[in-house]
């Protein structure tokens, strides 16, 4: 076996994995990178996404962009966003002016290790295997690969059932415009970390290529991304783990390594089995496209227990909700940077990532432009703010003071207009939020707001709203009166997401654990003809059931064994911008929720768990066994705890 040795070894040679191998050249290191490709540059060269959605400027990628531009006048037309094959060139100049030794086509198949510390790897080669070894090893890989092989806990998708954000695999072609374009849809869900279910996404997503409205004799082909358009992959516990709040609340960290920008991008349309937090953002006060960002700090990149090893990819520690945002094209290549220089800092100190001292580390980010200097001594501002002056300055007000009259004035000025239909986020959303986050002196004034709320009705919604999201009694009964209406405003608007005002007032009666309204759900359970309003229906029995009375459990027995016997259920669902069903049927989803419920009230509703733990899609199989597990928990009599760690 042939033996190497290096400074620097970089597993995965992607959007983040090659900025942290020029980052770490460029501060002196001697870099190797490992590539399963046949190329360099992840999803914007080889996946086809050759545009960046939010994020933020600075770093290296600032001087490759420049590059970029200047080679794509060469290769003529006119790209959205940058010219894949030019940053490719791009990308290749720089890693040969650095001497970077690249492995095209291989893979990791062993680590190195002594007790706990990542010493290199064993790479399987087209010319058989090799041993490299290294100083620092950066896990590059996007899923986490590196992570995991090492011992290093993690997490996986989404709280309920491990579903990751759903893929794309995207075409490219010259449009009418003579411009180059791309064609971007979701595919369909898979396990990033299961290589045969990776395998059927492949062969899947190919079948959709052609699928719409597009006339050939206006667009023409160009290619087909080789790599799937992957959102999520293993999320690494790290010495902190980054939540969607300390961006929304702009919490401030002291080893924070650079600041990232987008808004909760989640893909999904079945909100019922995503998170209390991304339920309550988007279905209920319908946030999904209000922007923000924050400081990214240094441990997230640090796995904890690990020694010799750091994440440079989007499978830094965060939690699910967070890495809806944290995975843009451009915060991933400053991820890459910072990590990179990171390494290098560790080979020349003679130091393990966790002991990096942070202040160098922040000047040299500093000096490569992904940090400001401000960005080390600033007070926090939250990023949500109000398009009303009288709004923000009664908040404002009270963040100062913490005076309960300036609450009652902040409430005051809630009209209740605009949830759940703006774009962006309306200032009524946006003050609900906030009134979570104050807490528990909030209650009292919303209590007394709410005793003088006259004729107002969306006012009045929004208070009760407020209180639900507080899970105070007082909006227990108010809730179900909203629920019993059935409003059908805010309609569900494609990118805003926003769900129903009875939809709202069901998810919220559910985080409550209220059984309030069990007897009304369970009438509609067999009437509601839309997958995902099905879903949260279910969902909602399910948090309740242990309430249940006997006779309700007998009527839960009766309308599930109805409900799973109707042709087509869970078909009428499609995941973003793909005009073809089936294919990504709930039907899976909608029978283990169904499954679920069955074992929770005395019956058997093991033969769908059995049957789905065979199925020949992967993340499938993975969804049933976790949501019998959490089944076998409640079941236990133990609360079901969501974010279990694993090990390999």
């Amino acid at each position: 076996m042939e033996q190497i040795s290096t400074d620097v070894l970089v597993v995965g040679g992607g959007t983040a994995g090659i900025m942290a191998a020029l980052a770490a050249a460029e501060e002196g290191a001697k870099v190797s990178i490992v590539e399963r490709d046949s190329a360099l540059g992840g999803i914007g060269m080889r996946a086809g996404v050759h545009f960046y959605y939010y994020g933020t400027l600075g770093g290296l990628q600032n001087q490759i962009d420049q590059s970029t531009r200047m080679i794509q006048k060469k290769l003529g037309g006119l790209p959205k966003g940058f010219h894949p094959e030019a940053k490719r060139l791009v990308i290749e100049q720089q890693v040969k002016r650095l001497n970077i030794q690249v492995w095209h086509e291989s893979i990791v198949s062993e680590l190195i290790m002594e007790g706990s510390r990542v010493c290199g790897a064993i790479v399987e080669t087209m010319d058989g295997r090799i041993q490299i070894a290294a100083k620092i090893t950066i896990d590059s890989t996007g899923t986490g690969d590196v992570a995991a092989m090492a011992g290093a806990a993690f997490t996986l998708g989404r709280e309920w059932d491990d579903i990751q954000h759903n893929y794309s695999l995207v075409a490219r072609f010259i449009d009418e415009d003579n411009k180059l374009v791309y064609k971007n849809f979701d595919a369909g869900w898979v396990n990033s970390a299961d290589v045969q279910d990776m395998s059927r996404a492949y062969r899947q997503a190919r079948n959709f290529i052609w699928h719409g409205d597009g006339d050939p004799s206006q667009k023409h082909f160009t290619s087909i991304g080789p790599l799937l358009g992957v959102r999520e992959g293993r999320a690494v516990i790290g010495e902190y783990v980054l939540k969607q709040d300390d961006l929304l609340l702009d919490v401030r960290f002291e080893d924070v390594i650079m600041r990232c920008y987008s808004h909760h991008d989640n893909h999904a349309y079945d909100y019922a089995n995503e998170s209390e937090l991304s339920q309550e953002f988007i279905a209920v006060l319908g946030l999904r496209h209000l922007p923000f960002g924050g400081d990214v700090p240094y441990r997230s990149l640090v796995p904890r227990g690990i020694d010799g090893l750091l994440i440079g990819c989007r499978s830094l520690s965060q939690d699910h909700d967070c890495s809806m945002t944290v995975r843009m094209q451009r915060d991933m290549h400053k991820i890459g940077e910072a990590a990179g220089v990171a390494a290098a800092i560790c080979v020349k100190e003679g130091v393990s990532p966790r002991h990096v001292p942070i202040r160098p580390l922040q000047e040299r980010l500093i000096t490569r432009g992904l940090l400001e200097r401000e960005d080390l001594s600033r007070g926090s501002e939250s990023p949500i703010r109000f398009s009303s002056d009288r709004l923000s300055e009664a908040l404002g007000k009270f963040l100062q003071n913490g005076a309960s009259d300036e609450l009652d004035a902040f409430i005051a000025d809630i009209d209740g207009v605009g949830i759940g239909i703006e774009f962006k986020g309306s200032d009524t959303g946006k003050a609900l939020w906030w009134l979570q986050k104050i807490g528990e002196p909030a209650i009292d004034p919303l209590l007394r707001a709410l005793e003088n709320i006259g004729q107002n009705e969306e006012r009045r919604r929004a208070i009760v709203y407020a209180l639900g999201l507080l899970r105070h009694q007082t909006a227990v009964p108010l809730l179900a009166e909203l629920f019993r209406q059935q409003e059908t405003e805010p309609a569900f608007v494609d990118g805003i997401r926003a769900e129903p005002h009875w939809v709202a007032a069901l998810i919220l009666l559910k985080n409550m654990r209220s059984s309030v309204v069990a007897d009304d759900v369970l009438k509609m359970l067999n009437k509601e003809e839309k997958s995902t309003r099905l879903l949260f229906m279910l969902h909602y029995l399910i948090a309740v059931a242990n309430q249940l009375t006997t006779a309700q459990r007998n009527l839960v027995l009766d309308q599930v064994e109805e409900l799973l016997r109707k042709p087509g259920i869970g078909n009428d669902y499609t995941v973003w911008k793909l005009p073809v069903k089936e294919v990504n049927s709930l039907k899976w989803s909608v029978e283990l929720a169904a499954a679920s419920l069955l074992e929770l009230v005395g019956s058997n509703g093991m033969s769908y768990f059995e049957r789905y733990q065979k199925d020949h899609r992967g993340y499938v199989r993975q969804a049933a066994s976790k949501i019998l597990a959490h089944i076998q928990t409640r079941k236990r009599g133990n609360p079901i705890e969501y974010s279990t760690e694993r090990h390999n």
